[in-house]
């Protein structure tokens, strides 16, 4: 009797040291999972940093109605071919190919699409009726989705600077890009306005008051949320600084931020 329960001592015994090693093993092999697991995670983290070193930069340009963002547009792009040297590959001013290739991918012609950046909005009724009369009709869903799409494939190519378009309110955390807002006092821009396209004051008020509403809502319907000061990287009072000036301070921040090497 005593040599069976010295027996069932010993395969207890036995039974629980071989748990122990069980447990430890199990703990040592969970180790080297997640050391594995981390230096693997490490790695892609390096990789993925490496990536948005390499991608090509992007810059936004916003403006209030009436301000010279093509101009200054211009005059940045001269000054980065120029610091870049003519072996590198140009930079793009990119506005209207916006509306070209929405319209491309979506297998419509321009005009079919260009309610959107003209700030209008088809009723219900409109809707139903271009739905039923035209076999390649759209929702304004999908085209506001195939233009925001079309505005990150230019930004992730890069060198290329966006005039508008709600570009920065899409672009807003992309890696590499800098975000800039083009601002003037309402009167100084009502008499570019009126000079310009050669209208009276009145009428250059209301089409300037119109103009800013309808684009902070494009910004807006792309975003997501209202668009404020922050999240641009400088804005410009254009009645105090010509477009080369901005180009040569948005020259300064490119290089201060590291966006081109």
């Amino acid at each position: 009797m005593i040599t069976n329960i010295s027996a069932r001592s010993f395969n207890i015994f036995t039974f629980f040291v071989y748990c122990e090693q069980l447990k430890t093993s199990i703990r040592l092999s969970m180790t080297n999972i997640l050391l594995k697991y981390l230096a693997e995670r490490h790695k892609s983290e390096i990789e993925n940093n490496e990536e948005l070193i390499k991608r090509a930069p992007v810059i936004t340009i916003s403006r209030e109605f009436g301000c010279p963002a093509n101009l200054c547009a211009s005059e940045l792009a001269e000054l980065l071919s120029q610091i870049e040297g003519s072996d590198s590959e140009p930079w793009k001013i990119i506005s209207k190919e916006i509306l070209e290739q929405a319209a491309k991918e979506l297998g419509l012609t321009p005009d079919k699409i260009e309610f959107i950046f003209k700030f209008e909005k088809r009723s219900a009724v409109d809707e139903i009726m271009e739905a039923l009369s035209s076999k390649y009709y759209k929702s304004e869903r999908k085209i506001r989705n195939t233009i925001k799409n079309v505005i990150k494939d230019i930004g992730e190519q890069g060198r290329a600077i966006i005039v508008g378009r709600a570009g920065s309110s899409i672009l807003k955390d992309m890696p590499n890009s800098l975000h800039i807002r083009l601002i003037a006092p309402i009167n100084y821009r009502i008499k570019e306005i009126s000079r310009k396209h050669k209208i009276s004051i009145i009428e250059a008020r209301k089409l300037t008051l119109d103009m800013d509403k309808k684009r902070a809502q494009l910004r807006k319907e792309f975003a997501g949320r209202s668009i404020s000061d922050v999240d641009y990287d400088l804005i410009f009072n254009t009645m105090n600084f010509k477009p080369i000036e901005m180009a040569e301070i948005i020259m300064k921040a490119i290089h201060l931020k590291g966006i081109i090497h």
